[in-house]
């Protein structure tokens, strides 16, 4: 109580400059200390008459002297009573100002305040952020598929220059062949001509075209599935499951009792197969996608592209620092993206 009191003193000057609530914060802190100092004093007299009664007896007077100068007795049972009211009195106001509310530091409300500007302001930015990256993506979304379009239209117009020299080409041959059989070695040497600019025309639409060749096909072989054992492999064949095609039509029920395998071990095994058949999707991907629960081609073509490589992105990070995958092997957002594009019908 007296450090509250000589900080309040110390502390006049400032409180000026504070406002009206803080300095009533102050004042009620100390009086808080000042009941709870008087609570204190009377649980002793409480004490002090309990012992008096116990030790002397009910009869005992309790005389109240300074120095000699008697100013009063009482019995000691109502000293006790007396002491007992009181204390309950001032630990009831105690409580009452406690309850009111504790006095607050201004130096804490002050970071508190800031604490709270802080967040605000974070909150603002993360908004502004996410925001920004959505916009982000969708104009990237934009740009690729007018670089597709462009890229096919592109494409087209040099099948169709292409196609229009071979005809004039042909039409040329034509003509000189009924002209003159003399001219057999131009004949010739025109026809490798044609044969050169075919080849370049196909190198050309392979390099123009972003569609990547598939890991599986309909026609491959089990051993190509990732996780289908030589033993599986040859039980499949006793059934007469010799492809990758044969092996997504049967009912994984009826291939797991006659292998003796999990009937989720072969679900997993066609989910991964009918997968690795989506160009651009290799082993490790297939995987990752049967653990978000991605199971058919059908489902993929279905996906949010953010949605599911926050999904794969999570699994594939925890496969990087157990030491499954390399970094370069996780998933990005236009990996995914293509792979949608790319399942769909």
């Amino acid at each position: 109580m007296n450090w509250c009191l000589i900080n309040d003193i110390s502390q006049n000057a400032t409180s000026k400059d504070e406002g009206p609530e803080v300095s009533g914060e102050r004042i009620r802190g100390t009086v808080v200390w000042i009941f709870a100092f008087f609570s204190f004093l009377a649980g002793l007299n409480v004490f002090n008459a309990a012992m008096l009664w116990t030790l002397r007896s009910s009869d005992f007077i309790v005389e109240f002297s300074i120095d000699g100068l008697v100013f009063g007795s009482v019995n000691v049972i109502a000293y006790f009573m007396f002491s007992l009211i009181i204390t309950f009195v001032l630990l009831g106001s105690t409580v009452l100002f406690v309850f009111k509310g504790l006095p607050a530091d201004p130096d804490v409300l002050q970071r508190l305040a800031r604490v709270e500007e802080r967040l605000a302001l974070n909150a603002n930015m993360l908004e502004n952020t996410q925001m920004g990256f959505f916009r982000r993506l969708e104009e990237n979304e934009k740009a690729t598929d007018e670089a597709f379009r462009k890229m096919n239209i592109n494409l087209e117009e040099a099948r169709k220059e292409t196609n229009d020299a071979l005809e004039k080409q042909r039409k040329a041959l034509r003509d000189v062949q009924r002209e003159s059989k003399g001219n057999a070695t131009l004949v010739k040497r025109q026809a490798k001509e044609v044969t050169s600019l075919r080849k370049r025309v196909e190198r050309i639409g392979k390099a123009l075209s972003p569609v990547k060749a598939p890991k599986l096909t309909s026609k491959s072989k089990l051993e190509a599935v990732k996780g289908v054992k030589p033993r599986l492999a040859q039980e499949l064949r006793n059934m007469g499951i010799a492809t990758v095609g044969q092996f997504l039509t049967v009912d994984p029920t009826v291939i797991a009792e006659k292998t003796m395998e999990f009937p989720e071990t072969v679900t997993n095994l066609q989910a991964k197969a009918q997968l690795l058949m989506v160009p651009g999707i290799d082993a490790n991907d297939a995987e990752l996608l049967v653990k978000v629960g991605i199971t058919s081609r059908k489902e993929l073509s279905n996906q949010d592209p953010v949605q599911l490589c926050r999904a794969l992105v999570g699994i594939a990070n925890a496969y990087v620092e157990q030491g499954k995958m390399s970094a370069g092997q996780v998933p990005t957002i236009d990996d995914v993206w293509s792979w949608i594009k790319l399942a769909q019908p």
